[in-house]
Formats: C-alpha cells, sequence, structure tokens
C-alpha cells in the first residue's frame, strides 16, 4: 500500500468575492495509491475543483474564465508593466544574517589593508562600526527580487 501523501509546492490566491480561489502545484500520492503532478484551480472555502491539468497554461486560462466573471468589462485591457517600488532600509534594520555578510566582507578587505599599513585595529570591530557610521542615517540598501541579495545602492546614501 503507498502512502497517501500530496503536496502542495505553490500556491497563488486569487481575488474572488466570495472565494478562497487558488491556482496550486500538487505532487505525492493520493488516498487512492495514483500519483498527483498536476496544476489545480480550487476553491479552498469549499474543495470545489474547477480545473485540473498538467499544464499551467489550461489551469491560467480556466482561472480566468472563473474570475473575469467577477471582474468589470476591462478585464482584458493591455496594462503596461513597470518594476516593483523598492523598499529602502538602513544597515541596522537588515536581517542579522545579511549585515553579518557585510561586516564579513568590509572585514576581509580591512584586514588586507591593515596588514599593509601595519595597522593592529580589528577588523571585524572596525567594519561594524564603519558600516554603522555611513548606512544607518539613511535608508539605501534594498532586497533584490531577482537575486534574493541585499544590494546597496550608493546613488541614495
Amino acid at each position: 500500500m503507498t502512502k497517501c501523501k500530496v503536496t502542495v509546492h505553490d500556491r497563488v490566491y486569487l481575488n474572488v468575492p466570495g472565494k478562497r480561489m487558488v491556482i496550486e502545484l500538487l505532487d505525492g500520492y493520493d488516498a487512492n495509491g495514483e500519483y498527483q503532478d498536476a496544476w489545480r484551480l480550487i476553491d479552498l472555502n469549499t474543495g470545489e475543483e474547477f480545473y485540473r491539468d498538467v499544464n499551467l497554461h489550461d489551469v491560467i486560462h480556466h482561472a480566468s474564465l472563473v474570475t473575469c466573471e467577477a471582474q468589470d468589462h476591462h478585464y482584458d485591457e493591455y496594462i503596461v508593466g513597470r518594476t516593483p517600488e523598492v523598499d529602502y532600509k538602513v544597515f541596522r534594520a537588515l536581517p542579522l544574517t545579511e549585515r553579518m555578510k557585510w561586516v564579513r566582507s568590509h572585514a576581509q578587505d580591512l584586514e588586507h589593508d591593515f596588514k599593509l599599513d601595519g595597522d593592529t585595529r580589528d577588523p571585524i570591530a572596525v567594519a561594524t562600526q564603519e558600516l554603522n557610521d555611513m548606512y544607518n542615517e539613511k535608508p539605501c540598501f534594498y532586497l533584490d527580487r531577482q537575486s534574493g541579495i541585499w544590494e546597496l545602492d550608493c546613488d541614495r546614501c
């Protein structure tokens, strides 16, 4: 007997008044022991499954048919896209792991410079102090949405 374990890997919530409509990716074995690997359109409130297919494009098409009924007559109007607004943060507002990456990188640069100059200061302490002094006045760090890495926007500092 195959163990029943269907996993939802991705779920996108749709704005449909009165429903909790989602498109989700399923993978695993269902209660009948059949392997599921498909996208589906479902109302999480009722369990009503409107469409299921291995082709995401077809599921999106059916979602469009269902969701556009709740929208006005401009649902197919093309809107030119733009880059999302970037949320800037000061250095101390970054997640700890990200701050540590910046401190480590700067400390390694300072360690090299200190060896050349005969400076005996602790590069970690100096790097931490310098980053706090330079980047906590004005928000200039942003999360790059594609790479997932916190970047410094030098033009904002």
